[in-house]
């Protein structure tokens, strides 16, 4: 935390700005000097997490099939391209219904990022999948919904493990997200410098 100058901030109560001085940030608050006001402001101290945690983790989540939970799909970090086909990174089985499979070889993308301000693995979804050849995105034949709802073309939404991700409108998965240790989180928080715009 940076204590070697002073800044201005807004008070809070009266609109007016209040000179904070090194002192004051240590101690995270300070009282408005304004004639009529003598609200405290409190000095919040922001943080987040060093992304290099994530070099760490023992995975990043899974896929489970609804119906048959024992059969898991890693998942990577960055893009998941999931399908039957060679070039998915999560290859899922042909399910076949009435000797037809509904999901497509390249049927939808789940990236895996890191969010440096929750320290969460944050999972988003996209019908479809880049084309390995042009990038350009190709939607799946058959759609992806997620709770019932289907999702628009280059559509992207977060997903969460309360989630039920249907492909090709019959196969459903549900996301087991990797939650990270908070001990182990802990020792990633960094601490930023006192921004005097960012008051609590």
């Amino acid at each position: 935390m940076s204590t070697a100058k002073t800044s201005l901030i807004t008070c809070q109560q009266c609109g007016r700005r209040i000179m904070v001085r090194p002192a004051d940030v240590q101690r995270g608050s300070i009282v408005c000097s304004h004639t009529g006001c003598g609200a405290t402001n409190l000095l919040a101290t922001a943080f987040q997490y060093d992304p290099a945690i994530v070099q760490g983790l023992p995975g990043f989540g899974e896929l489970r099939h609804s119906v048959s939970p024992d059969l898991a799909y890693p998942l990577r970090f960055g893009a998941n391209v999931i399908g039957t086909g060679d070039t998915a990174q999560v290859r899922v089985e042909r399910y076949l219904h009435e000797g037809r499979c509904y999901i497509s070889r390249r049927h939808c993308t789940l990236t895996v990022t890191f969010d440096t301000w929750s320290g969460r693995l944050r999972y988003q979804l996209q019908d479809g999948a880049a084309d390995p050849a042009t990038q350009a995105s190709m939607p799946s034949l058959n759609g992806t919904q997620v709770n019932g709802s289907a999702l628009r073309p280059s559509e992207q939404i977060d997903v969460t493990g309360d989630d039920i991700l249907t492909l090709g409108g019959l196969d459903a998965f549900r996301l087991v997200p990797y939650i990270i240790n908070p001990a182990m989180l802990a020792t990633y928080r960094v601490e930023l410098d006192y921004n005097p715009d960012r008051t609590q």
